[in-house]
C-alpha cells in the first residue's frame, strides 16, 4: 500500500509537470552554454507607463552587450492593463530601441547563465532568490521605496535579512538617505555593501524637453491650472493625498474663477465627490510617459501631498516621486510633502516648494503663487535646472553601471 501510495505521488506530480509544459505556466531555469554578463529581471517591464525602467532596462541592455532581460508581467493586472498587451510593448519596444531578442519571458526553460543577476525592488529579488542561490549566480539590486520593502515592517525585514545575508549577494543600491540609515541602524548590511545614488533613473527625452509651446498662467494664458498625478491603491488615494488634494480644490475653487483641476492616473468623479468643482476638474486616467508631457506643458502647478505610512505600517514613497520629476522637468513648479526628510538635492522655495500634507499648507502657497506669479516662474525654472542636473545619466546611470562593471570583473577573478 505504501508503494501504491508513493507510486501514485510520483505520477500526479509527472502529470502536473506535463500540464504545466503544455500550458506553458511553468518556469525552468538552467545553466545553458551561452553564458551573459548580466541577466536582468522584472515584472512589468517594457510596459510605457515605467518610464524609469524604460531607460535603466534600455542603456544596461545596450552597454552589456552579452545580456538579456527575464520578464513575468504580474505587475500589468495591478495598474488593470490586459495581459495580452505586454507583447504589443515588447513589439514597440523592440522596434524603437533597436534591441532585437534582447526579451524572455519568465516561461518554460530559460537559460539563466551569467555572471551577474539584476532587478529593482525588494520583491523581485525574492522571488528569484532561491534558484541564484541553486546555481550559485552573484547578484546586485536596487532597493526603491515600494515593491515589499516597508521600515520597520516584521515581512519586509524577514525578507531583507534573507536577501542581504545571501551567499549570492553582492551590493544593494538605495536611491533615499531614509534607507541607507535603515539598512545601517537594523544592521541588516554592511557599510561596504551599499551603494547611495539620489533620486532614479529618468528617460533622457524629458531633459530636452522643447518648451516653446508651454503654457503658464498670465504669459501665453489666463487660466491657472493645477495638476495631481498618481496611481491608485487605496479607494481614495489617501496614501498619495488626493483626498487632501479634492478637499484643498473645494476650498479655494470660488475664491478664483480662473483656476481649474486636473487628475491624472487611477482616479475618477467616483472615488470622491467632486460635484462642487463642476466643470472645473477633468481626469484623464492612466497616461503613457509620452502622452505625460504634453499634459504637463499646459499645467502651472503640480500638487504632491502624498503621506508616509497610509499603505500599512513602514510603508513610504521615495522623495520626490516620479511623476514629480516629469512634471517639473516640463516647467511646472512642483509642490511636494518630505515628510521623512528625504531631500537631499533641492533647495526649498527655491527650486521646488514643501508642504504639509493638509488643506491650509497648500492654500496658503497656491495664493501665494498666484498673487506672486514670478515666484511662479522662477521656481518653475530653477526646478527644471536643478532636476536635470540631478536625474542625467551622468549623475544616475554612470556609477549603476560601474557598480555592475566592477562585480561582473569580481565574478571573473
Amino acid at each position: 500500500m505504501k508503494f501504491i501510495r508513493l507510486l501514485k505521488k510520483k505520477l500526479k506530480k509527472y502529470f502536473l509537470l506535463i500540464k504545466r509544459f503544455f500550458y506553458k505556466d511553468f518556469f525552468i531555469p538552467f545553466k545553458g552554454i551561452r553564458k551573459n554578463d548580466i541577466l536582468v529581471f522584472d515584472d512589468i517591464f517594457p510596459h510605457p507607463i515605467s518610464g524609469f525602467r524604460l531607460e535603466e532596462f534600455k542603456v544596461l541592455l545596450n552597454v552589456f552587450k552579452k545580456s538579456k532581460i527575464v520578464i513575468d508581467p504580474t505587475a500589468y493586472s495591478i495598474i488593470k492593463t490586459p495581459i495580452k498587451h505586454h507583447q504589443i510593448h515588447i513589439k514597440e519596444f523592440e522596434i524603437q530601441s533597436g534591441l532585437i531578442k534582447k526579451i524572455n519571458l519568465k516561461k518554460g526553460f530559460v537559460n539563466v547563465n551569467t555572471k551577474l543577476f539584476y532587478c529593482v525592488f525588494l520583491h523581485n529579488i525574492s522571488i528569484n532568490l532561491k534558484w541564484l542561490e541553486k546555481f550559485e549566480i552573484p547578484f546586485v539590486f536596487t532597493l526603491y521605496p515600494g515593491g515589499g520593502f516597508k521600515i520597520n515592517e516584521d515581512i519586509s525585514d524577514q525578507k531583507l535579512e534573507k536577501v542581504l545575508t545571501s551567499p549570492m549577494f553582492r551590493k544593494v543600491i538605495v536611491t533615499q538617505k531614509i534607507t541607507y540609515e535603515y539598512l545601517l541602524e537594523k544592521k541588516l548590511c554592511k557599510k561596504e555593501n551599499i551603494e547611495f545614488i539620489f533620486g532614479c533613473v529618468v528617460p533622457q527625452i524629458s531633459l530636452s524637453k522643447d518648451l516653446t509651446d508651454k503654457k503658464t498662467y498670465l504669459i501665453n494664458k489666463t487660466t491657472f491650472d493645477i495638476c495631481f498625478c498618481a496611481a491608485k491603491y487605496t479607494s481614495k488615494g489617501e496614501d498619495k493625498g488626493y483626498d487632501i488634494f479634492i478637499e484643498f480644490a473645494k476650498t479655494i475653487v470660488n475664491r478664483y474663477d480662473f483656476i481649474n483641476f486636473h487628475i491624472i492616473g487611477g482616479f475618477n468623479e467616483e472615488d470622491i465627490d467632486v460635484s462642487e468643482l463642476k466643470e472645473k476638474v477633468k481626469f484623464y486616467g492612466y497616461q503613457n510617459f509620452d502622452s505625460l508631457s504634453s499634459i504637463f506643458q499646459k499645467m502651472d502647478v503640480l500638487i504632491s501631498p502624498n503621506k508616509a505610512f497610509m499603505l500599512g505600517k513602514g510603508a513610504f514613497d521615495g522623495f520626490p516621486l516620479g511623476t514629480v520629476v516629469e512634471a517639473a522637468l516640463n516647467g511646472v513648479c512642483v509642490l511636494i510633502t518630505d515628510e521623512l526628510k528625504q531631500n537631499n538635492a533641492f533647495v526649498p522655495n527655491v527650486d521646488l516648494i514643501l508642504i504639509d500634507s493638509d488643506i491650509d499648507s497648500i492654500v496658503k502657497n497656491i495664493i501665494n503663487l498666484i498673487e506672486n506669479p514670478q515666484k511662479l516662474y522662477l521656481i518653475s525654472q530653477n526646478g527644471k535646472e536643478k532636476f536635470i542636473q540631478v536625474y542625467s545619466n551622468e549623475t544616475q546611470m554612470k556609477p549603476r553601471i560601474a557598480i555592475l562593471l566592477n562585480e561582473i570583473v569580481e565574478t571573473t577573478k
